[in-house]
This record gives C-alpha cells, structure tokens and sequence, in this order.
C-alpha cells in the first residue's frame, strides 16, 4: 500500500508511506521558498514523480487556510494516484489529536499528551486551543488563548500582520528577556501552560511547545517534546493515525526528508576534509549540507551554517547572512559527552527544545541571562556532523561550534544545492561542505 498524507492549511507537509513502510516527510515551504506555505509546486511534485510510485490513498487535512483543491487537481495532472485511488479529507477535524498522534510517532506515547497551539478545530463553543489526552481520549480542554496571545503580542510588538506572527513568536521570547513588560507576559504565559500540564508522565506538542523558556521549566520531570510540534507535523500525524498509530520514528525523528541530489555543476569544488573545514571555522563561516533535510524549525547539522563560537566577531560574521537582531543570540551545537562540562545538563538534548545555564560564557551562544539553546549531537543522531565536532575539539580543545540554519533572513531553510547556490550569489555566504563527498563548493 502506497499512502500519502497533506496537510494543505498553512505550516503544510507531506508525508509518504511506500510499500507499507515509512519513506519520507517533507515540509511543502521548502519547495515554495515561501514561509509556511501549502501550495503544490511543480518542485515537490516532480519530487514526488521521481520516486516511481503512484498511491492508493490520499488523506488531506485541513482547517481554515487551505489548498486541498489544489493538490488534487495537481495530483491528478501529474499522475499520482492510481486509477481507481482514493482521496479522503479531514476538514476542520481532529486537529489536536493529529497534533498527538505525531508526537507519539517521533517521541513516543506518555500517560498524557498534551497539545497546546493557537488553535485547532472547532468545538461547540469555541476552538481548540489547550487539550490533553488520556489513551487519546480528551481529559481536559480549556481556551485560556495561550498560543494565540502569544501571537498577538507578537504581531503587536513587531508590527506584524496579526494571522502571519506565529511564525515570529521567538522573536518575543528572545525579548522578553531585555524587557520587563515582555518578561512579566513570557513569567504569565508559563503559568497558564503550567495550569495545563497535568502530573505524571506527559508527552507534549503543538505550536506553543517551541517556547524553549517554558519548556525549560519542565527540564527535571518525565515530559517527551515533539521536534515537529508545529502544524508542519501534522501531515505525519495523520499518517500515524492511518496506520493505526504503528508509526515509530524515535530514532530518526527530524531527519526525515527528500535524499539530495548533488549537481556541482554550478559550483567550483574541490577536496575537503574535516580538519580543512575546522581551519576555516577558525576564521569565518561554513554552511554544511548533507543527507534529508532536518523538519521542524531548527537547522540540526544536516542544514546549519557553522563558526568557532569563540571568534570575537563570531556574531557579526554569522550576521551577515543571517542578518538577526542582536538581543537573539545564537545557539551552539556540542559532543554529548562533553555537554555538561559546559552546560548544567544532564543527559542530551539533540533538538534544541530546552536552554540551560552555561558554565563557561561564549556571548555569540549565549542569552543575556546566561542560558543557551543547545543542540547536543552524538554519533547515532548524525555521525557526519558528530566527526566534524569531534575533529574541531581535537585540534582547538572545544567541543562546540555555533550552529544556526542554513537559510538568509526571512528565506526557508535550504532544502537543496539550488538553495544554497541562491544563499551564495545573492547572500553573504562563501563556502559550504558536503561531507557525504567530501567536498567544499563556492561560486
């Protein structure tokens, strides 16, 4: 069976099961290079052509904001379904239970899910807005607005468009820590979603679980938080749902998309190793592309644009691509065995969903109250990158590197070598690794 899920509101993906087994997942932004886009275009569905498969079902879901007509016209004209395939939609239905089902397909189930987010699908009186799930049964709703507010207060501070702020909500926690008025509305946000989260053993997910200051709160008690915790998991909840939540991704749960193509024909190239690339990490930046591409917000080694934290103009240099604000810092990636020399962690934290306190200050990673937003990154979750921090360390005696995504302001992050010839000829960036070949490439 050959199954592919939509999910055609705004934040839309894909997900594909080939042959009954899991394939890929894919965010469709990546393929329009417009932010939290749905709309098929002939990139991704030629994408999908490629890999010689037609489908037996197809399942759309959907809420307010939606392009499901649109992919079924475009599934049809590029001949994606099979003849006598089905198509089934989930309009304005089961939201936040699609929210649940892909956390438990990338962290696993818990007693309780919880998902809070803007919100969701219609109730009688109202829409989803706070819920939490017992054997994915729903023990408690409420509308306390928490992800909602957020955006508002974003959209007001920034001068945003009220319904596109979600997308800047990070904006607002990174200053909330340089104002006293954002500070007190972040401290209130953390007490409603406290008001939420039920005792025990909880699984947690939708959009508001990107606040990594809220989530921080919750470092020290059994709660698993979904990579893909924004809308843009929702096409693998729905997956999960139809394979009757067999689902297992917690290996591998963000680096889940298209396997790259490497056409170098645009690029001068030429040999590279990982202690050529950790020479110039010395000095200036690198981007580093391999393998699918990491879902969900954060570039996690397979799309990151790396420097030696340490570099007194660090900031500035990663800057020049990246053209933030500078109250937001940004965050390090670190060897796991070597994180709590640097950081009061215990364990890991490989997808930079917490901060903790930094015991010996780099100001690049680092945020006005001492705390950084790491990655931590073994050999199991990304080998390629594990060997590039492992060589830096051995030859500069640290284990960290600033890691941020390979993306220009306000643009995607970079899915494919097209991207990153743009991020090149129009942005600030020199040069990118492509340690699967072994290869440095510039224009």
């Amino acid at each position: 069976m050959n199954i592919l899920t939509i999910h055609s509101d705004h934040d839309g993906s894909i997900t594909i099961v080939k042959d009954n087994s899991f394939l890929l997942h894919a965010q469709i932004e990546r393929f329009s290079n417009v932010i939290a886009s749905s709309v098929p275009t002939s990139k991704l569905l030629n994408k999908i052509k490629d890999l010689r498969i037609k489908f037996d079902k197809v399942f759309i879901s959907f809420l307010y904001d939606s392009s499901h007509w649109l992919w079924v016209d475009m599934l049809k004209k590029y001949d994606l379904i099979k003849r006598k395939g089905e198509i089934s939609f989930y309009e304005n239905k089961h939201h936040h239970y699609f929210h649940a089902c892909c956390a438990a397909a990338t962290v696993g189930e818990s007693e309780h899910m919880v998902v809070i987010d803007g919100h969701g699908s219609p109730l009688k009186e109202g829409k989803e807005q706070e819920t939490v799930f017992k054997n994915y049964k729903k023990t408690y709703t409420s509308q306390e607005n928490i992800g909602r507010n957020y955006e508002l207060k974003t959209a007001e501070v920034f001068n945003l468009q009220k319904n596109r702020a979600f997308r800047s909500c990070g904006k607002l926690m990174a200053k909330s820590l340089h104002d006293l008025e954002l500070g007190k509305f972040q401290k209130h946000t953390e007490e409603l979603i406290d008001k939420v989260m039920p005792r025990g053993n909880i699984t947690y997910t939708g959009g508001v679980a990107q606040n990594v200051l809220a989530n921080s709160k919750y470092k020290n008690i059994n709660i698993k938080i979904d990579p893909l915790c924004t809308d843009q998991g929702i096409s693998l909840g729905v997956m999960n749902h139809v394979l009757d939540r067999k689902l297992n991704l917690q290996n591998n749960p963000v680096y889940l998309g298209f396997k790259p193509k490497y056409d170098l024909s645009k690029f001068k190239s030429f040999h590279a190793t990982n202690a050529n690339v950790c020479s110039i990490l010395k000095t200036r930046p690198v981007g580093i592309f391999q393998g699918r591409s990491e879902q969900g917000q954060r570039g996690l080694g397979n799309r990151s644009l790396l420097i030696d934290a340490r570099h007194k103009d660090a900031f500035e240099l990663i800057n020049k691509v990246k053209k933030r604000e500078s109250w937001r810092p940004f965050a390090p990636a670190v060897l796991e065995e070597h994180a709590s020399d640097y950081f009061d962690i215990e364990g890991s934290s490989p997808y930079m969903l917490y901060t903790y306190q930094m015991k010996q200050r780099i100001n690049s990673v680092c945020a006005v109250d001492g705390s950084s937003r790491i990655q931590t990154v073994s050999k199991e979750n990304n080998k390629n990158f594990y060997n590039l921090l492992e060589c830096f360390n051995n030859v500069n005696k640290i284990p960290l590197l600033l890691n941020t995504s390979l993306n220009l302001s306000g643009h995607t992050l970079a899915e494919d070598l097209d991207d990153v010839y743009y991020m090149m000829k129009y942005g600030n960036l020199d040069c990118c690794y492509l340690p699967e070949l072994k290869k440095m490439i510039t224009v």
